[in-house]
């Protein structure tokens, strides 16, 4: 099952989204794609009232621990963190996703196209980090840690799924409760290709 779910993970899609940083939650529609050559995912979001913005996620080092985030979304999202007093906790958390999505994209790419499938029964790994996985109910959960530390997790939770994959995406950070509700990206799903 979890290896159905990773290769349908849903990186071309159109839907809407929500991303709540601290007290600001910004409600989005948007597209993203995936182009696997360039190992870029792109995420173009329409924001009412602010039109487009654009975040690029480079995800072609991940194997060597290096991802990143660009685009006006992305400075967007940035800005919003660093002007708050507690900062730097939202700002790993940022760095987390990143790197935690990236695995995932990395993961559902070796699995599509070279038929490589790096997890086993309840971890996955890409070069030196490793991403812990586990289904419950509907939901396919990945949690990521960038330094193995089981404080700081942030959980890529995959839900309401189907043979075609999932139909929400939700990403936040799980053990530290006060934590938990100042992050929290979430995607639905309209249209997945």
């Amino acid at each position: 099952m979890m290896t159905n779910q990773l290769g349908n993970l849903c990186l071309s899609s159109q839907g809407r989204g929500r991303i709540k940083l601290l007290k600001s939650t910004t409600l989005f529609s948007y597209e993203s794609a995936n182009d696997a050559s360039r190992k870029i995912w792109k995420m173009g979001v329409d924001i009412p009232l602010h039109g487009s913005e654009l975040l690029s996620l480079y995800w072609g080092e991940i194997e060597n621990s290096v991802a990143r985030f660009k685009g006006n979304f992305a400075r967007r999202i940035y800005t919003t963190i660093r002007n708050q007093n507690n900062s730097k906790e939202n700002i790993s958390y940022l760095k987390g996703f990143a790197h935690g999505f990236s695995q995932l994209i990395f993961l559902s790419e070796k699995l599509n196209k070279e038929g490589k499938n790096l997890c086993q029964s309840e971890y996955c790994k890409v070069g030196d980090s490793v991403l812990s996985w586990k289904t419950s109910e509907g939901h396919l959960f990945f949690d990521y840690s960038s330094d193995g530390n089981s404080s700081e997790i942030l959980r890529f939770d995959f839900s309401n799924l189907s043979e075609e994959g999932a139909k929400r995406l939700s990403i936040y950070p799980i053990e530290n409760k006060s934590s938990s509700n100042s992050f929290r990206v979430e995607l639905f799903f309209n249209q997945c290709e």
